[in-house]
């Protein structure tokens, strides 16, 4: 266990943990004491509520009027998404943001050393962002390693998160960093649909380091509304089948290529402008060129064989 230094005044190191909830009460309670009972760090929660309809708001309320450490914000109407509604928690908590940054989805339980490791090695190493590798499991006890600490490659960032988003923590300047791509409206940082994807590639196209730690730091609960998720099984594959045929994966990926590029330096820029017009391209020559950079743009070796093959023959 990697046990992070007090800060300067002798305190634990702070962690603001950003909630995005939505009718999220079946399984909010057991998912945020988790949280709560986090070591070796100083741990604040802030909640921003998707106007639910399940009394998840209300509960919230209750508990924070009982733990200083919960703040609740005000309502702001339906965002209309997850990551929409992760894009306002950020905008609203990084401008004052003290310490580090962390993510959290409504249903998963968190391990208890989870942010004392994560951020021991954010200052060990000098790191601006850890993701890690998850359990995933389901209600009838079925558990599975999602391994996600394969080699990083050249352009992984921009066709594949480094983890579930809920494994994150990020540096200060890299929250910052964020906060100001989503605020600028020049940026279509704000359109990505995934909040997790985007963060690996702003902080990926500025070239900040990022590590994906190999050990599960939580169990990721498995249930309809997350069946892509942790991609396993054979709705997951079907529902990624059908996203590739309709090319939403390439379009992603050109939005993460616009984004890293406005944050990108030297031989990187240059690299990035190449990797873009070959997604915006869809003619014979720039499909074989592509396939041939497959094993750049993905971790797991499967996965790069894979997304060449769907290159070659025209549907990703």
């Amino acid at each position: 266990m990697t046990t992070p230094l007090p800060d300067a005044s002798g305190a634990a190191p702070l962690v603001t943990v950003l909630l995005a909830t939505w009718n999220g009460m079946t399984w909010l309670p057991q998912q945020l004491d988790s949280i709560l009972e986090q070591r070796g760090v100083t741990v604040q929660v802030v909640a921003l509520d998707d106007e639910s309809t399940d009394g998840t708001r209300e509960w919230l309320l209750a508990r924070a009027a009982e733990d200083a450490r919960i703040t609740v914000l005000p309502g702001m109407g339906r965002s209309g998404g997850s990551a929409p509604n992760f894009y306002r928690l950020i905008r609203l908590v990084v401008p004052t943001l003290e310490g580090y940054l962390a993510f959290s989805d409504q249903d998963d339980v968190w391990h208890q050393g989870k942010l004392e490791k994560h951020v021991g090695l954010l200052r060990s190493r000098e790191l601006d962002a850890v993701s890690s590798s998850v359990t995933a499991f389901t209600e009838s006890g079925r558990t599975t390693l999602i391994k996600k600490d394969y080699p990083q490659r050249e352009f992984d960032y921009l066709t594949e998160s480094p983890g579930p988003g809920s494994t994150f923590v990020l540096s200060p300047r890299l929250a910052a960093l964020v906060a100001s791509e989503l605020a600028d409206e020049t940026s279509p940082a704000s359109r990505a649909e995934f909040h997790d994807s985007l963060i690996y590639a702003i902080a990926r196209g500025r070239g900040w380091p990022w590590h994906i730690d190999g050990e599960p730091s939580l169990d990721y609960r498995q249930h309809d509304a997350n069946v892509m998720g942790s991609n396993v099984g054979a709705a997951s594959a079907l529902s990624r089948l059908k996203l590739i045929r309709e090319h939403w994966h390439r379009n992603e990926a050109i939005l993460h290529a616009r984004v890293a590029l406005r944050l990108a330096e030297g031989d990187r820029h240059s690299a990035l402008q190449s990797m873009l017009a070959l997604f915006e391209s869809r003619g014979i020559r720039a499909r074989f060129a592509l396939a041939r950079r497959a094993g750049s743009m993905r971790r797991r070796p499967r996965d790069q064989w894979i997304i060449g093959v769907l290159i070659l023959i025209g549907i990703w």
